[in-house]
């Protein structure tokens, strides 16, 4: 892919993530994603990696059975290539308390044939888990 498909591919994934719109995601993912945001599983169970469409949307139907993403702001887009990077400032909600929630997400993603073939996220866990807990983890 070259960098102005990628870059067009990149913003519908986004648009369709941050409206929670699963429907327009599974058309934007290849069949054989390989899927994996560091996370702990045991506190966030949409979390880990997962392989292959349907495994990343039972994570993602976690993942909006929990928070509802109210704000999803890319802070920094690279995009070269079938690869692109992204830092994104994203605040949700938390369903079962209603605490607003923000991180700093980190994602890599490649594609193939204009579909997301490979993503890895990254955020300060430490930090989420504080936030999810509502409380700070002592030391």
């Amino acid at each position: 892919m070259d960098t102005d498909a990628t870059r067009a591919a990149l913003d519908a994934i986004l648009a369709a993530f941050e409206a929670g719109d699963s429907d327009r995601l599974a058309a934007l993912y290849h069949d054989d994603i390989d899927w994996l945001f560091h996370c702990p599983v045991s506190v966030f169970p949409f979390a880990g990696l997962r392989r292959g469409k349907a495994e990343v949307f039972k994570g993602l139907e976690l993942f909006y059975r929990d928070f509802k993403v109210t704000s999803y702001e890319v802070r920094l887009r690279l995009v070269d290539g079938d690869r692109a990077v992204t830092v994104s400032d994203t605040h949700s909600v938390q369903r079962a308390t209603g605490r607003t929630m923000r991180s700093y997400v980190a994602g890599l993603h490649r594609f193939r044939d204009g579909k997301l073939i490979e993503y890895r996220g990254f955020t300060d866990s430490f930090d989420a888990v504080e936030q999810t807990l509502g409380r700070e983890l002592l030391v």
